[in-house]
């Protein structure tokens, strides 16, 4: 947490610098479409970190594996140097759950995916760096709506029974964006940008029970998942067809 707060300071400190380098406004601004694709890199000084539930010798590990966001992107252009971006984005977090039972031989795996639905409003700031090579960095929030709760079965017909629930703590829950990477904006095919990016929820966003049945023997441990992520992030903008608008002069005979 103390990471993200360190790139917000800096996404501020540029945004103060850029604002104060561009204040004329350009009254012909482009807007821009565009897709993104982001895997969801497990790093946990900024996305969510492995943690352990244990309860009567009964231990789960959750660990954070690679995900996936991907959408449609919309930008708007307000001044030649700043622009908001949003769009319609749908996330999978991966997690893997390990089981093991002390004092036995007894233990099991589980991979499990939490679908999420997610509308990013974001500030951008340009810091350009060529021609038509820029710097971007932006911050935001987005809104999520969290499609459903999950469960997993884990040897249903034999002694030894795992159990996974996951819970929604929200149907709908908010994140913090932070966003900084580098574009290239071509000349008739469009614009491609590679970047990093991070979410940190304002709530953590599902509880966790699992448990161990052997018989009628019944052991529960619980935990919660904050599902913060870190992620790369590639996006490419369409090229927009300029089209003149209005009556357009053809030269006479004395300019031929």
């Amino acid at each position: 947490m103390k990471v993200y707060m360190l790139i917000i300071l800096v996404v501020s400190f540029l945004f103060s610098v850029s604002t104060l380098e561009a204040q004329s406004y350009r009254p012909n601004v482009e807007n821009y479409f565009g897709v993104q694709v982001k895997p969801l890199i497990p790093f946990g000084l900024v996305g969510d970190k492995p943690f352990s539930m244990e309860n009567g010798g009964f231990e789960t590990e959750i660990s954070p594996m690679l995900g996936y966001t991907y959408g449609g992107v919309v930008r708007i252009g307000l001044t030649e140097l700043l622009a908001i971006e949003t769009g319609l984005n749908y996330t999978r977090r991966n997690y893997k759950a390990s089981y093991s039972v002390a004092d036995s031989n007894v233990y099991a795996e589980d991979e499990l995916g939490y679908v999420s639905f997610e509308l990013p409003v974001n500030f951008l700031v340009y810091i350009k760096l060529g021609k038509q090579f820029y710097m971007n960095v932006g911050i935001g929030g987005s809104g999520n709506f969290n499609a459903s709760n999950i469960r997993s079965l884990i040897n249903p017909e034999g002694k030894n029974l795992f159990i996974f629930e996951g819970r929604r703590q929200h149907y709908f829950d908010f994140n913090v964006n932070a966003d900084v990477g580098f574009e290239y904006r071509t000349p008739n095919s469009g614009a491609i940008y590679f970047g990093l990016s991070g979410r940190v929820p304002f709530s953590s966003t599902m509880e966790i029970a699992t448990e161990y049945r052997h018989g009628t023997t019944s052991t529960i441990a619980y935990g919660t998942v904050e599902g913060s992520t870190f992620s790369l992030a590639l996006k490419y903008f369409f090229h927009n067809n300029k089209r003149k608008k209005g009556t357009q002069f053809n030269g006479g005979p004395i300019e031929q």
